[in-house]
């Protein structure tokens, strides 16, 4: 069951997300419809570690085993999407993988796109949460836990 508990003010959200770099940039999946761009990732299930979740999340979206995962930081996040207040914690990893994104065979989604992003282009794109392009920029210096009231999505 995912760590996710819906309750009469919103949703409370337990979640990962890996920020990989592969061959020739950073790997995100963009959302087709709503034009943005996310850590590859997902919820955490119940009695699973974040470190545990997050292999499983990168075997099931990339169909690679991941062993080399470093703990990066905790960010806080708060939004709205479609109308429901999301509290959400997020843990993020740094993860390197040998292979190209365009190498592997990662099965067609209607939805999302998997795509490899060049250091040079993360300034331009719609990348949430905000706080993990300016991890990726250097622009901050990573810490244990960050705090983010984000836009509505």
């Amino acid at each position: 069951m995912d760590l996710s508990i819906k309750s009469g003010e919103g949703m409370l959200n337990i979640r990962v997300g890996a920020i990989i770099k592969d061959k020739y940039g950073y790997c995100f999946h963009y959302d087709k419809k709503r034009d943005y761009y996310a850590l590859i990732g997902g919820r955490v299930k119940y009695y699973e570690s974040s470190d545990s979740a997050i292999k499983r999340e990168i075997k099931e979206e990339l169909g690679i085993q991941c062993d080399n995962i470093h703990f990066l930081s905790t960010i806080q996040n708060f939004f709205e999407y479609e109308s429901t207040s999301y509290h959400e914690i997020l843990f993020i990893y740094d993860v390197t993988i040998e292979e190209s994104l365009n190498d592997l065979n990662i099965p067609h989604n209607q939805k999302i796109d998997y795509v490899s992003v060049k250091l040079s282009d993360i300034p331009e794109i719609n990348l949430l949460p905000e706080k993990a392009k300016e991890i990726i920029l250097k622009k901050i210096d990573v810490q244990p836990l960050f705090i983010n009231r984000g836009k509505s999505k």
